[in-house]
């Protein structure tokens, strides 16, 4: 429902058709995936497939641009996709699975983040590890909250990055025309957190997710941030549609 309220929005304020179109078909996939997409049931296979996902993090600094003094992105064809929205998700709900595991792996998604350096997403992550911190019972997730945190503040205002239209400011841009639409669209984005609660997964991967989705929001509304879902940006819905295809469907003690 947020990313069809981004297509709306997208549709309204006049972007151009080849936005819509990417966040349309990234919707769509990310549909098919969260319904019908399932990763193999091996917690081995699955610690091997985040560990993947979490060192491909660092792949900007070696092969994405460096624009404003960040390397956030991984060259996808003709458009950039943004690697933290792709990733952290996935990385966020394995790592739940793998207890034992876990804090190592988002340990090392929050050293990536921090090297390009992007503070909205090691908040993201920051939430994400105090929520497993305070299910598990975990000193090495709260530890890897607590040094998330750290990077974030540290991190915070970094680059020169220009806001860009139809991705960052998306709340303030439709406030300024139509209040009430603003509102809704808001709501919309955080509509999806009692969703994911309502989800059969457990509440150990779905609670860390919605943290990470509450954390993006809030971090874009006060911060020149991509919005998740319904900005445009094929990366976060993509992202959060292979999260949901690998979830709930493996457990570790």
């Amino acid at each position: 429902m947020p990313a069809l309220g981004g297509l709306a929005y997208l549709a309204a304020f006049g972007a151009p058709a080849r936005l819509i179109a990417v966040n349309a078909g990234a919707l769509v996939l990310a549909s098919l995936w969260a319904v019908w997409g399932r990763l193999p049931t091996s917690l081995g296979v699955r610690f091997g497939i985040a560990l993947l996902a979490a060192a491909l993090l660092f792949f900007p600094l070696l092969l994405g641009p460096a624009v404003g003094g960040v390397s956030r992105w991984l060259p996808a064809g003709p458009v950039l996709v943004h690697s933290g929205a792709l990733l952290l998700p996935l990385v966020v709900v394995l790592a739940a699975q793998a207890t034992r595991f876990g804090p190592a792996l988002l340990a090392l998604a929050a050293t990536a983040l921090a090297l390009q350096p992007d503070s909205a997403m090691l908040a993201g992550l920051a939430a994400a590890s105090a929520v497993l911190a305070a299910l598990r019972r975990s000193a090495g997730f709260a530890l890897v909250a607590a040094a998330s945190a750290g990077l974030a503040a540290l991190t915070f205002g970094r680059g020169t990055l220009e806001a860009q239209i139809f991705t960052e400011g998306v709340l303030a841009q439709v406030w300024a025309a139509a209040p009430l639409a603003a509102l809704a669209l808001g709501a919309l984005l955080f509509a999806a957190v009692p969703a994911l609660l309502l989800r059969t997964a457990p509440r150990e991967e779905t609670l860390p997710l919605a943290a990470l989705l509450v954390t993006l929001g809030a971090m874009a509304a006060i911060a020149p941030f991509p919005f998740p879902l319904i900005g445009y940006g094929a990366s976060p819905i993509l992202g959060l549609g292979l999260a949901l295809g690998a979830s709930g469907t493996a457990r570790q003690g």
